[in-house]
């Protein structure tokens, strides 16, 4: 059978270096069909050129690298140093020969610096971090060719994610998390239910707003919650609202629930909108 990015992205994720990085893996995985299908919809396909804001050290460039093929091109933007580092690696070893890699602020680079106009930007819990996510659309607008696309899948704070049985640590662990987003980045509340109106304010077409999550099998979903959470943990402890004693007693709680007899437990409920630049004249 052909060794598919896929399969590539999945053995990486399994021994991919330390806990944070495999973290970023897992997230990339389990979203990864929700990323080809968010694609699909708007009709991606061979030779668009296309660019992720804010992709950390994968992202959904695997998933992008694929559907846009050889004859495409994928700018991945991070301000992280180490991010892109990571990124660059990984690329190399996915053999991703179509991605190039940017670090820099989304809001300080131009479309022709980055080799743009795109046909495409792509975010996932980019604009959740932003203080001005409808500033932040703007700018990334500026990016597209006209006609060209934005995919925003973001997090929403409500519902939190979910288990069966429930599994309260679940809905405690996403509102810490929210918090922190709002008191130490300073990311307004419900930003990311308002992404349709803040789109439209920044010039775009709203052409479909869906709503989605995945479940997981428990051993693996508990523990992204729980590397979620744990990666968190020092900011946590640094804005004076939680004790690191609080947080690792819920990191552990996450931990403890894979082996609690639970049938499955879902990643975080996304909005999912599909933006479109209007065609010039």
């Amino acid at each position: 059978m052909p060794d598919t990015i896929a399969d590539r992205v999945r053995r990486y994720a399994l021994d991919g270096g330390d806990e944070d990085l495999r973290r970023l893996l897992g997230v990339s995985h389990v979203s990864a069909d929700m990323t080809r299908s968010a694609l699909r919809r708007i009709g991606v396909h061979e030779g668009w050129k296309a660019i992720e804001c804010g992709c950390g050290p994968i992202g959904g460039l695997a998933v992008i690298a694929e559907m846009v093929g050889p004859s495409g091109t994928v700018v991945g933007v991070d301000f992280s140093e180490p991010a892109v580092q990571r990124a660059r690696s990984i690329v190399a070893t996915l053999r991703l020969d179509n991605v190039e890699l940017v670090c820099g602020d989304i809001h300080d680079l131009d479309s022709e610096a980055l080799g743009g106009p795109f046909d495409l930007a792509y975010t996932r819990l980019f604009l959740m971090h932003q203080t001005d996510p409808g500033k932040t659309l703007s700018r990334i607008t500026d990016l597209l060719r006209p006609g060209g696309w934005i995919i925003a899948q973001e997090a929403l704070r409500y519902p939190p994610p979910r288990s069966h049985p429930h599994q309260d640590s679940l809905r405690l662990y996403w509102d810490l998390l929210h918090g922190l987003l709002e008191q130490v980045v300073g990311a307004p509340n419900g930003a990311v239910d308002s992404l349709p109106r803040l789109g439209r304010a920044a010039g775009l077409e709203v052409v479909a707003a869906n709503g989605s999550f995945s479940t997981m099998d428990p051993e693996v979903g508990f523990d992204l919650h729980a590397d979620t959470l744990a990666a968190a943990k020092e900011r946590g402890v640094a804005s004076g609202r939680w004790t690191e004693e609080q947080i690792e007693r819920l990191v552990n709680d996450l931990r403890a629930a894979k082996a609690g007899g639970y049938e499955w437990v879902s990643t975080p409920f996304y909005l999912d909108v599909a933006f479109r630049k209007p065609l010039a004249g």
